[in-house]
């Protein structure tokens, strides 16, 4: 296939169609999953072609596609092509815009790391501790100033009750793990990114990015080879 430039592209990246894979097994259901290891496989597939090899009616490719267009990982080309009845009539064609891709998932995760720490932020200034006497509320940064040494107690600042922890605040603390929970899960995405960032790498996912249907198209694309 030709990129803009007339050059053309013969291989997309291993590391970018690993990314690819991963980012779409970790964020979108079985369906989406299948359609987009199709057009990895095939570079540019015709509805038809797709509907027909998925076993699916056109409605349900469609449904299923709609989402991966909605958040910019799938394309969609429409050209016009004559039938054997002579009569020109109007074909879609769905390709994965690679250089997109990488852009569309550095900000999902970008995005989704910035909500996590806000989240983070929040539970830290919550409350998670109440006075038993008074009902007065601590939060986890002013505990070690309700530690009395002599009895080895929590006790309130203001009426000296002992204080326990809020039973109804202790779901919240979980958002204080999730960050690193978050990093942990998405490691290998990063690492991916970190790769597809060398500069070799830049110019490959460039190229990908500019294939496009309109050269080269597939004509009918190869079928899914069983695991």
């Amino acid at each position: 296939m030709e990129a803009g430039g007339g050059e053309v592209v013969t291989e997309v990246p291993s590391s970018l169609k690993k990314l690819v894979r991963l980012a779409i097994r970790g964020f979108y259901s079985t369906e989406h999953v299948i359609v987009v290891d199709m057009l990895i496989r095939n570079p540019c597939v015709k509805e038809d072609d797709l509907a027909d090899l998925l076993k699916l009616e056109k409605k349900q490719l469609r449904a299923v596609v709609a989402q991966l267009k909605s958040d910019r990982f799938v394309k969609v080309r429409l050209r016009m092509e004559t039938g054997s009845d002579g009569k020109a009539t109007r074909q879609n064609y769905y390709y994965i815009n690679y250089k997109v891709f990488v852009n569309v998932v550095k900000y999902k995760l970008d995005h989704m790391r910035r909500k996590i720490e806000t989240e983070e932020r929040d539970s830290t200034s919550r409350a998670s501790f109440r006075c038993t006497g008074c009902s007065k509320t601590f939060t986890d940064l002013e505990a070690d100033r309700l530690l009395d040494f002599a009895s080895g107690q929590f006790r309130c600042s203001y009426c000296s009750e002992p204080v326990e922890e809020d039973q109804a605040a202790l779901p919240r603390q979980d958002s204080r793990l999730l960050l690193a929970r978050f990093n942990d899960q998405i490691q290998p995405l990063y690492t991916l990114l970190r790769e597809l960032d060398d500069c070799s790498a830049r110019t490959a996912v460039a190229r990908a990015g500019a294939d496009g249907p309109h050269r080269g198209v597939a004509a009918k694309p190869a079928r899914r080879r069983p695991n």
